[in-house]
Formats: structure tokens, C-alpha cells, sequence
């Protein structure tokens, strides 16, 4: 049984785990194994403010990003959704439900052998709940990928510019196993008139020695933006912010864990140009060892101007 994680203050963590100032490379690994070292700059600095108007008009002028880790001191952006999950379901992640019908702002989807269940957990963030995700991936032709997924699109459809933030907790190691080896625990998706696709995901791979790590995937371009600065921490909780700019050519991802910068995409396509943008929180893969697999998520939210408090 999973003990229960004692309250963890984001502010806190991300101040305890503050790094000096010290500069970084990415590599980008492209599908014929040539590799890019590309720098980003330094960490240990605030994080620069954004225009919190900015909305999915393309006319509108791109500001320059200076990428720096997440100062603790910094008051954090606006919060335009969140979920603490203390109304014991998932109904936040799907408000409002009016206008529009049901599911106005998001919803819950499964697939194969999957299930998002909230309840009193045996880990939790912050209050009482957290949604366990689960999936089990044993099941061969008849269920050759599962997924449970938590989609959030009211905001992305109207913002350009936003900031997601995740609480994640791992209770063990577990290894993506399949051919080719995928698990994706988060994606930013685009719908228009001939359906709806992924653009980026957040993966978790495997180093040598087995350690958990997360990684950037480009489904278009079909490349892997990777790291070597974090690994995913077991048996407690971590924080992962995401700063995504929905545009058709002059996208951007960048992705900090615990308050230090990690990844960084720019100048990516991130939607179709006819398209919007959705974000979703998931467990999804077709093969992890062990087969069934759950993780549990708390206190998501969506902030414009700067990440989330």
C-alpha cells in the first residue's frame, strides 16, 4: 500500500530545489540519429512576464522569450482554471457546462483498459483527492494501446499564450517497453475539419540504468527533444510547468520540472493552421513493465502571463 505523501507547498519546492546560475544545452535527436546541441541560456533567474492578452491571432506580434527557471519569488500569473480535486469527482476538469452543453470547458476519455477514478487517494498533493490514472497495457490485439486522458480546451481555444502546471506522483519505476517504446503523460493536440491530431507530447523514457525521465516528442516532424538534467523522481510528488504557444509556425514549448528549465522547442508548428489547440493529462502508451500502471495527478491548472502560483 502507498503511504500518503505529506502536503507539499510548490513555492517551497521549487525554492529548496533552486539552482545556482548555470547555463544549458538541449540536444534534439532527429529520426536519422543525427544529434543538435542547442544552448538556452542560464537558470537561477525570474522568469520574464508575457502579454496576457495575447489571443490565437497570427497577426499579432510573437514577443521575444528570454527561457529562465521559475523564480519562487515571483507572484505567478493569473490562474484562468484549476483543479484541486476536492469535489471528489472530475467535474472541474469539464466546467462550465453551460453555456455549450456538457463538457463546455474539457472532459475525461478513455480507451483500451484504462480508468480515471478520484477519491479519498492514498497520495495526494494538497486536501484529500487526487485522480489515479490507470491503464493496463497486457492487452495484446484486442487492446493494442490503452489510455486514460483529461482534456482541457476551453482556454487554449481562446489564448495563445499559456502556462499549464502538474503535480505528478510515480509510486515506482516503471520501463516503456514496446516497439517503438512510447508513454505519454501529457499532449497538446489540434482539431479541425478533417479531425484532430497531436502536435507535441510529454513522454517518459528510460536511461540506462532504468531511471524514469520525461522528453518533448514532435508528432509532425517525428523528433525527440531530450534531456539530461532530471530524472523523474519515485514515490513523491513533483511539479511540471508547460509554457505552449498554439501558432502554425512560430510555436513554442518549454517545459520546466520542479521550477528548473528542462526542455525547449521554438519556432515549432504547434497547430493546423485551420485548427485550434487542446491540452490533455493522460496515461497512455501499448506496452510499460509492469502491464498495468497507475500514476496520480492533483492540482492542474492553466495560468495566462506567467506560470501558475
Amino acid at each position: 500500500m502507498i503511504r500518503r505523501a505529506p502536503p507539499i507547498s510548490g513555492r517551497q519546492e521549487i525554492a529548496n530545489q533552486r539552482p545556482a546560475r548555470t547555463c544549458l544545452t538541449i540536444v534534439v535527436i532527429g529520426i536519422a540519429g543525427s544529434a543538435l546541441a542547442v544552448g538556452l541560456g542560464c537558470r537561477g533567474e525570474t522568469l520574464p512576464r508575457l502579454n496576457e492578452n495575447a489571443r490565437l491571432n497570427e497577426n499579432a506580434a510573437h514577443p521575444q522569450r528570454v527561457i529562465r527557471s521559475i523564480s519562487a519569488s515571483s507572484p505567478g500569473g493569473d490562474v484562468l482554471w484549476s483543479a484541486n480535486l476536492e469535489t471528489g469527482d472530475l467535474s472541474q476538469w469539464s466546467l462550465p457546462d453551460s453555456p455549450g452543453g456538457p463538457r463546455a470547458g474539457g472532459g475525461v476519455f478513455n480507451s483500451g483498459i484504462a480508468a480515471a477514478n478520484v477519491e479519498v487517494a492514498p497520495v495526494a498533493h494538497s486536501g484529500q483527492h487526487s485522480v489515479g490514472l490507470f491503464i493496463d497495457t497486457s492487452g495484446g490485439a484486442d487492446a493494442p494501446t490503452s489510455g486514460t486522458r483529461l482534456f482541457r480546451w476551453l482556454e487554449p481555444k481562446m489564448y495563445q499564450e499559456l502556462y499549464y502546471r502538474v503535480w505528478y506522483y510515480f509510486p515506482r519505476r516503471y520501463t516503456a517497453d514496446g516497439s517503438p517504446a512510447w508513454w505519454n503523460v501529457q499532449s497538446w493536440k489540434s482539431k479541425h475539419l478533417d479531425g484532430d491530431d497531436p502536435f507535441f507530447s510529454l513522454n517518459v523514457g528510460n536511461r540506462l540504468d532504468g531511471s524514469m525521465y520525461l522528453y518533448l516528442y514532435d508528432q509532425n516532424k517525428r523528433v525527440s527533444y531530450t534531456q539530461a538534467i532530471a530524472n523523474i523522481p519515485e514515490a513523491q510528488w513533483f511539479r511540471m510547468d508547460t509554457f505552449f504557444r498554439c501558432a502554425p509556425q512560430a510555436g513554442h514549448v518549454t517545459v520546466w520540472q520542479n521550477g528548473t528549465l528542462i526542455l525547449d522547442a521554438a519556432d515549432v508548428q504547434t497547430r493546423y493552421s485551420d485548427g485550434d489547440c487542446r491540452w490533455s493529462v493522460n496515461n497512455y502508451s501499448s506496452s510499460l513493465n509492469p502491464a498495468t500502471v497507475t500514476i496520480y495527478v492533483d492540482d492542474a491548472a492553466i495560468c495566462s502571463r506567467e506560470t501558475c502560483p
